[in-house]
């Protein structure tokens, strides 16, 4: 290429056509960075550019490193100063060493030296870890040589502290190991880190440079207004880089849990269920007593449960406690002989956030005795769990009743069936299993990746819970758990995961 000095050019033909294509932030950026050499810190170019602020500064550096034209480099700085900046008083070990330095002397006489008697211990574990003395068969701390150099000479650790008077101290090969043993020490220092950016320029900016750049203000975009007025004539036009990189759109989406609950409504709306919807605060006479668990169940436990002090208690209608109560301590109407045991009312109506979302089905059955009923319920429980990968104390539960003459077991495995179906798991296993309020009473698995997990529970209410509330007819009910077929159908392994506000890990799962 030849230039208009006539002299053969170096610089590529698209250099100087790239370089136009920066905005004027960019080339300032650019500017500055050449006139440092090539290279500088973050706050090298913002004291030699005029920039509106850092966050247009940033902009423009990262576009710049996206565009290939700078490399930045981050680094972390550690830098330490006193806790109470202009305070320094004298380490313990060297009120000490002055102590002993006319004689011998032991530890109790050195302690009454000491502003506060409880440094004695530290004073002279350290008097002694640096070698200024030693303790004699009587107990006594004896000055050694290096004590002696000690006390006309002071010691890194004190230069260190002396420099922090006048402001902070950066860390460095050479004083690392000395100021980690004054960070211990817990009362002289504190750390403060810094991230610090280095841009470099790279070959394309380089370039750019010798291709020269321009700092006139430029104009980007053309306005209804610059255009009737007239303006644009006196601004330079940024040609369009239609080539340069643009951060990918990720658009609008539900949280993967509430995109589920959505999906679940829809299937069992197509099944021919209704959604009902119950309060989180509960008495324990709906959450368990109605479902016949008893008063001294492991459940009931504080441990396991968040009781409430206000309010501390709710009261049931006293009818259906009664017909409860008789089921309880008898079998009352229901053909069982019941637990046996005293129950107590006062327990009944505590107050706790519900355990289990059967607390909204069982309260709906009350007031819908006769058949046909199909409802089911999503909404949160509450359990004192320790949180781990597959457990949290604050849950949603899937809940369904199904209320029909002739309900059978076979017409519960069919709806299961059927609705993990729907939601794409045709693999399911239903086994025997064991709960308080119904029986017979199955576990629901699903097979994943070759293993079966288990999702929860159902089976067909005991007469015990369903005579006290005057219902005749069978009705079968599932509890499952929702979390864990959100981790199936997102592949997540890790409960907590769901519960982070992790954008970017949100973004890359399904829209649909």
């Amino acid at each position: 290429m030849i230039s208009c000095s006539g002299e053969v050019s170096d610089i590529p033909a698209g250099s100087k056509r790239s370089a136009e294509e920066l905005s004027l932030s960019e080339r300032k950026i650019l500017s500055a960075l050449a006139s440092l050499g090539g290279k500088a810190t973050l706050g090298e170019i913002s004291n030699t550019v005029n920039f509106k602020g850092p966050v247009q500064l940033m902009n423009a550096l990262n576009w710049l490193k996206a565009k290939g034209y700078v490399r930045v480099d981050e680094k972390m700085l550690r830098f330490y100063a006193l806790k109470e900046q202009g305070a320094r008083e004298k380490l313990p070990e060297r009120v000490l060493l002055e102590t002993i330095s006319s004689g011998d002397i032991s530890i109790e006489e050195a302690a009454s030296k000491l502003s506060d008697r409880r440094l004695i211990g530290v004073g002279v574990g350290w008097l002694r870890r640096k070698g200024w003395a030693d303790l004699t068969e009587d107990k006594k701390l004896h000055l050694t040589d290096s004590g002696r150099k000690a006390l006309s000479m002071p010691g890194e650790d004190e230069l260190l502290l002396d420099s922090m008077l006048r402001g902070e101290v950066e860390e460095n090969v050479g004083n690392a190991a000395v100021l980690k043993d004054l960070l211990s020490r817990r009362d002289y220092i504190r750390l403060i880190e810094r991230m610090v950016r280095e841009v470099s320029m790279l070959p394309k900016g380089e370039e750019a440079v010798r291709a020269g750049l321009s700092l006139e203000e430029d104009l980007a975009q053309l306005t209804p207004e610059l255009l009737k007025s007239g303006k644009w004539r006196g601004f330079r036009l940024r040609p369009y880089d239609m080539s340069a990189p643009v951060p990918a759109m990720a658009g609008a989406r539900l949280h993967p849990v509430a995109r589920t609950i959505r999906q679940i409504s829809g299937v069992f709306a197509e099944m021919g269920f209704s959604e009902i919807e119950d309060a989180y605060v509960q008495n324990t006479f709906w959450d368990m007593d109605a479902l016949f668990t008893p008063q001294d169940h492991p459940a009931r436990d504080m441990q396991d449960t968040f009781y409430l002090s206000s309010p501390a208690e709710i009261k049931p209608e006293a009818a259906v406690a009664r017909r409860v109560r008789e089921a309880h301590e008898t079998g009352g109407r229901t053909g069982s002989s019941g637990w046996r045991y005293c129950w107590s009312a006062s327990e009944a109506r505590k107050t706790l956030l519900r355990t289990h979302t059967t607390v909204a089905t069982i309260r709906y059955l009350a007031s819908h005795r006769k058949p046909p009923v199909k409802v089911f319920s999503v909404g949160r429980i509450f359990r004192r769990e320790a949180m781990d990968s597959t457990h949290l104390s604050e849950f949603y539960q899937i809940e369904g009743v199904l209320m029909e003459k002739g309900a059978s077991m076979d017409m519960l495995c069919s709806v299961l069936r059927e609705f993990y179906r729907k939601m794409g798991l045709s693999e399911i296993r239903l086994r025997p299993g064991y709960f308080p309020y119904t029986e017979p009473s199955m576990e629901v698995d699903v097979l994943y990746n070759g293993k079966w997990i288990e999702m929860g529970g159902s089976g067909i209410f005991r007469p015990e819970v369903l005579r006290p509330l005057g219902i005749r007819h069978p009705v079968l009910a599932w509890g499952l758990g929702l979390e864990r077929l959100v981790m199936l159908r997102n592949g997540l392994t890790d409960v907590r995961d769901l519960y982070i506000s992790d954008i970017s890990a949100l973004k890359k799962m399904p829209s649909v």
